[in-house]
């Protein structure tokens, strides 16, 4: 198939470009650094920019079967920013994509479980609940989630993807490097129930899709079946590492005061705020869900339990240097 993708240098389409090539497919993606080509197989096929160029009404587009669109902000300034990058923009590729002569036969798009919000104590979210996201990346990407909704002739899927691990992964490296360390963090001294996937089960979701025909539009949580805690991540991170682990309660008022610190630093010296509202309300939270939906009309089956993903992940940072 003539597949396009955005956000294909980042860590989930790294692995999802080399793979699809590797399966024969013609792959073309967005390439808004070009010092980043490298990361990508030779074969690719590239349209150089951001995702800005689809405010262009008059921007022509090769002809694609399947679009993947990946790219989107997890951090951002301000609320506006997280509207404006992740639903601004992928409206604009959606219509983008509306107004070439071509139908698209489907478009994946990568949303998150935030855009349903967090799950009550004890709960395993499914798709059928009603989505209360808390914060404004959520609602940007439930907002998106909602315009697929509408659209005649444009089939479409949403991911919601649970915390994702694998070797080479940034956003999770923090942890790994926190545990070693000998600590493990607790709000209020409370566990948090937490949901996850292996980025080569993750890999194997978007092939279902890819391989399977399908109508309207969908959202999916997409997931391995074992509920976990934050508690028992980092226990199983610390097995695997062969290290030693203590919990400590961060009360959560401190962990508030730490997140107006770094939102106001952020701001007088200009860098990314790693620790923002958004992040805030999701460390503060529950976020655990179920994938029986999509393993059930996808034949979809995770394969990589905790243990089994921790370990590999790891294993990645050790040969990369990271760890």
């Amino acid at each position: 198939m003539r597949i396009f993708i955005t956000g294909a240098t980042g860590f989930i389409g790294v692995y999802l470009t080399k793979l699809l090539v590797l399966q024969g497919h013609e792959i073309t993606v967005l390439l808004r650094t070009e010092s980043k080509r490298n990361l990508l197989p030779d074969t690719v096929k590239v349209i150089p920019g951001d995702l800005s160029i689809f405010e262009d009404k008059k921007l022509k587009l090769p002809t694609f079967d399947v679009v993947i669109h990946l790219a989107g902000a997890i951090f951002a300034d301000s609320d506006t920013e997280y509207m404006r990058l992740n639903y601004q923009a992928t409206t604009d590729l959606i219509q983008c994509i509306q107004r070439q002569k071509y139908r698209l036969k489907k478009f994946i798009f990568a949303s998150s479980l935030a855009a349903a919000g967090p799950s009550a104590v004890s709960e395993i979210m499914r798709e059928e609940k009603k989505e209360n996201p808390t914060e404004t990346y959520g609602k940007a990407k439930l907002a998106v989630e909602k315009h697929l909704d509408t659209l005649q002739d444009f089939p479409s899927v949403s991911f919601r993807p649970a915390l994702v691990f694998g070797p080479g992964d940034q956003n999770t490296l923090h942890i790994f490097k926190m545990v070693r360390k000998g600590f493990g963090i607790l709000i209020n001294g409370n566990e948090q129930g937490l949901a996850f996937v292996d980025i080569e089960d993750l890999l194997q979701a978007f092939i279902r899709v890819i391989d399977t025909d399908i109508v309207g539009h969908s959202p999916y949580f997409i997931a391995y079946p074992q509920r976990i805690s934050n508690k028992e991540l980092y226990l199983t991170m610390a097995e695997v590492m062969h290290c030693k682990v203590r919990m400590f309660p961060l009360p959560k008022a401190l962990l508030y005061a730490s997140m107006l610190l770094s939102t106001g630093f952020s701001k007088i010296f200009g860098r990314t705020n790693m620790l923002d509202h958004k992040q805030y309300l999701q460390m503060t939270h529950n976020y655990v869900c179920s994938s029986e939906s999509f393993s059930k009309e996808f034949d979809w089956t995770p394969q990589y339990d905790l243990r089994e993903s921790i370990s590999k992940a790891y294993k990645g940072y050790q040969k990369s240097g990271m760890l």
